[in-house]
């Protein structure tokens, strides 16, 4: 038996031992894994965070708006006609203020559930918190309830300022202040509409599109607020009014919409 065995490459006889090098030291160790090796536990899974768009029922709700701005297109062309002069002019003609049509009342309508479901989706985005109520998932319950305490404020609004308007002025001025509150409504609806279908898709563009709302709807009511100045200013004293209407109809309501769309959120988080 030869004192030593020849080696080929990597490859050893099984029956030659190995000379023992004594234990490990603590510098061979410094260079070793102990332990869990992590990359063999993998990712913690996170949980997917779902889209407001692709939630069915908050798809039902867009789909639905759609088919009703649709079924009154073809009227949408008279309607716009009359959109700037509804928005803007202060022009007393009494013929034109008469009759208003039933497919003028489909229109605009349609433009108002548009606005008050974009005002809904909007509003949500700024919202990080879903409820989840049994079956109804929360982008859908969240979006609705905005939705409708959205159309609850607008009906108030036509309330109140028809009450003002039969008061306070004649006949005609009224009629052209409620047709500029619902020309700023449809202006509204056009300005935000792209914006809340973009968030419904890309929640991430919601600090955006919540400046681009609220940009819009300052303008919206700018527009409608210098049409009331227009037709009711006659002198100095009846600024006095003015400043009075601007706080009990204009900020006042938005400081307490505010407080109960808080209000509101936080009741469904805690069903």
């Amino acid at each position: 038996m030869p004192d030593s065995i020849p080696t080929y490459g990597f490859w050893r006889p099984l029956d030659v031992s190995l000379p023992d090098d004594g234990p490990v030291t603590e510098a061979e160790l410094s260079g070793m894994t102990l332990g869990v090796i992590p990359y063999t536990q993998g990712l913690q899974p996170v949980e997917r965070v779902g889209l407001p768009g692709y939630d069915s029922g908050v798809l039902c709700l867009l789909i639905g708006m759609f088919l009703l701005l649709a079924s009154n297109f073809r009227h949408y062309s008279t309607f716009f006609k009359n959109f700037l002069t509804d928005l803007l002019s202060v022009r007393r003609r009494e013929k034109t203020f008469g009759v208003r049509t039933f497919s003028e009342t489909g229109v605009q309508a349609s433009i108002v559930l548009i606005a008050c479901f974009c005002q809904g989706i909007i509003i949500n985005s700024a919202f990080t918190e879903r409820p989840v109520i049994g079956p109804v998932s929360g982008e859908f319950l969240v979006i609705g309830a905005l939705t409708l305490v959205s159309l609850l404020y607008y009906l108030w609004q036509l309330a109140v300022y028809g009450t003002v308007g039969a008061v306070f002025a004649d006949r005609i001025s009224a009629r052209m202040w409620m047709k500029g509150f619902n020309a700023s409504q449809s202006l509204l609806s056009m300005l935000i509409v792209v914006p809340a279908v973009i968030v419904l898709f890309n929640p991430s563009a919601s600090h955006v599109v919540i400046v681009l709302g609220l940009i819009s709807y300052f303008l919206a009511r700018l527009a409608f607020i210098c049409k009331g100045f227009r037709l009711f200013y006659d002198n100095f004293g009846s600024l006095l009014y003015f400043i009075l209407y601007l706080c009990s109809l204009e900020i006042v309501p938005l400081v307490l919409l505010y407080r109960a769309v808080l209000f509101l959120h936080n009741l469904l988080l805690q069903t």
